[in-house]
C-alpha cells in the first residue's frame, strides 16, 4: 500500500493537478509543527511535498515525536513569544491557547480561503469542534472515530452472523468466543482485550447521557459513570471474557489470532494489516440504544506573533489540505476520516474502502459523533480519569464506586486551582510597559 501510495503521489497525481516541477525560492517559511511520526508521517510529508512545488510559501514540517512532547513545546514557544506559524493542536490546549490571545482564529481567513460550499461539506460535528462563542478557531486536521476490529473467519466458525449492535450483545459474544481450544483449560482465545482507554469510557458514559464536565461542573461522579465502568470491569473479572492489556499488546494479540474482537481507532487498521492473515471486519460501536461515538485526535491553529504573510499562508496550505482529492489520498493512506464528505466518492478512497468490509461504515459514524470536553483542565482532567479512576477499578484495586469518586475528587480540586488562578489574575494590577 505504502509503495503504491507514493506511485500516486509522487506520478499521477502531479499529471492530475497540474503543479510545476519549480519551486519558487523564498526566504520565508510556514513552519508546522505536529506529531504524525511513521507511516502516518510518511503521508503528511508527501503531501506537503506536493503542495511546496505550487507555494509562495513553502511549508517546513517539525515533527515532535509525540503530543507530549509537542504540547510542552508549544506552551514554552508561545510564552517567550516564538510560537510557530501552524501547529496540531488538542480541544483543552486551544481553551488554553485562546485565553492568552496566542491564537489566531481561522475566521478571520474564511474569506478569501475558504469558500461556504467547502465549509459546507465538512462534517458538521467536525466544524462545531473547532467553535468557541460561535466563531471558528482552529480547523480539523488529523481525525479518527472508534470502531471494532473482528475476526470474520471466528464469526462463521460459531455460527454468528453479524458483529454485536448493542453491548448486552456484544457480552454475549465476546463469552461465546473465550474459548479453549485444545482442551487443556487454559483459554486460547479471548473475545476481546483492551488497555486502560479513556476514549472507550467517554464513548459508553455519552452514550448513557452522562457527562464529565458540565458547565463549571465536575459531574462525573453519577449512576450512568458507575454502571459503565462496572460493565468494563465485570467483562474482565466475573464473564472472563476480557483481559486488561498495556499499550498496543491487544492489537498485536488480535493480528496473531488470540482475541476475537478489539476496540479501536479507525487509523489502527494502517499498523496492523501486515500482521493480519485471516478474515477481518471492522464494525461500527455498539450502544446503549442510540448511536453515538467520540471523535478523536487534533486541529490546527494558526498563531499569533508571526507575520500575516506567514499566517496567510499557513491558511492556504489547509485550503489545498481540503481539496477532495487530497484528502482521498490522506484518508487511504492513514486511515484517517477524510475532513469533507465529497471525499468518500474519489475513486482512491472509495477503492481504499472497499478492500475492508465495514471501514465505510465505521467512518460514517461521524454522522453520530460528539467530541471530549474542551475546558483547559480536561488536558490534566484526562489523565486524573485514567490513572486515578479507570485503572484502579480495571485492575482490581478499587471498587468502581470509590475509583469514580476518587476521580470526581481530584478533576474538582483541578477545577478549583483554575479558578483561584483565575480570580488571582483578575485582581493582578496592570502596570504600563
Amino acid at each position: 500500500m505504502k509503495s503504491r501510495l507514493f506511485r500516486i503521489l509522487g506520478l499521477a497525481f502531479f499529471a492530475l493537478l497540474g503543479f510545476s516541477c519549480n519551486t519558487r525560492p523564498n526566504s520565508h517559511q510556514v513552519v508546522f509543527w505536529n506529531s504524525m511520526g511513521g507511516p502516518l508521517g510518511d503521508v503528511l510529508d508527501s503531501l506537503i511535498t506536493l503542495y511546496n512545488q505550487q507555494a509562495d510559501l513553502p511549508v517546513v514540517s517539525v515533527n515532535m515525536g509525540s503530543y507530549g512532547t509537542l504540547s510542552q513545546k508549544l506552551m514554552g514557544a508561545v510564552a517567550s513569544n516564538k510560537p510557530p506559524v501552524l501547529a496540531q493542536v488538542y480541544e483543552s490546549w486551544t481553551s488554553e491557547l485562546l485565553d492568552n490571545g496566542k491564537i489566531e482564529p481561522f475566521e478571520s481567513f474564511l474569506q478569501p480561503y475558504f469558500e461556504d460550499s467547502v465549509l459546507a461539506d465538512l462534517w458538521p460535528v467536525l466544524l462545531e469542534d473547532n467553535r468557541f462563542d460561535g466563531r471558528l478557531i482552529t480547523f480539523p486536521f488529523n481525525k479518527s472515530v472508534p470502531v471494532f476490529y473482528y475476526n470474520r473467519d471466528l464469526f462463521r466458525q460459531y455460527g454468528i452472523d453479524s458483529f454485536p449492535r448493542t453491548w448486552e450483545e456484544f457480552r454475549r459474544v465476546a463469552k461465546r468466543l473465550t474459548l479453549d481450544t485444545d482442551g487443556d483449560g487454559t483459554v486460547d482465545i479471548y473475545g476481546t482485550a483492551f488497555p486502560v482507554s479513556v476514549w472507550w469510557f467517554l464513548t459508553m458514559l455519552y452514550q448513557k447521557g452522562g457527562r464529565v464536565i458540565q458547565g463549571d461542573s465536575i459531574v462525573l461522579d453519577s449512576p450512568e459513570a458507575r454502571e459503565v465502568l462496572q460493565y468494563m470491569v465485570d467483562l474482565i473479572y466475573r464473564d472472563s471474557c476480557a483481559y486488561l492489556t498495556t499499550g498496543y499488546r491487544h492489537q498485536n494479540d488480535f493480528a496473531t489470532g488470540h482475541v476475537a474482537m478489539i476496540w479501536g481507532t479507525i487509523v489502527s487498521y494502517a499498523f496492523m494489516k501486515e500482521a493480519i492473515n485471516f478474515d477481518l471486519g471492522v464494525a461500527p460501536v455498539p450502544s446503549f440504544g442510540k448511536p453515538l461515538v467520540v471523535v478523536s485526535g487534533t486541529n490546527v491553529a494558526i498563531f499569533k506573533g508571526v507575520t500575516r504573510a506567514q499566517q496567510e499562508g499557513a491558511a492556504r496550505f489547509v485550503r489545498f489540505f481540503l481539496r477532495p482529492e487530497i484528502q482521498a489520498l490522506w484518508s487511504a493512506g492513514t486511515g484517517y476520516i477524510p475532513l469533507r464528505r465529497s471525499a468518500l466518492d474519489q475513486p482512491l478512497l472509495r477503492d481504499f474502502l472497499s478492500q475492508v468490509p465495514g471501514m465505510r461504515e465505521g467512518m460514517l459514524q461521524l454522522e453520530h459523533a460528539t467530541f471530549e470536553p474542551r475546558d483547559p483542565i480536561w488536558f490534566t482532567g484526562r489523565r486524573y480519569l485514567s490513572t486515578e479512576g479507570l485503572e484502579p477499578a480495571l485492575r482490581g484495586v478499587l471498587p468502581v464506586d470509590q475509583a469514580i469518586r476518587r476521580a470526581q475528587r481530584l478533576l474538582q480540586t483541578e477545577l478549583n486551582r483554575r479558578k483561584r488562578l483565575e480570580r488571582s489574575l483578575r485582581r493582578r494590577p496592570h502596570t504600563a510597559g
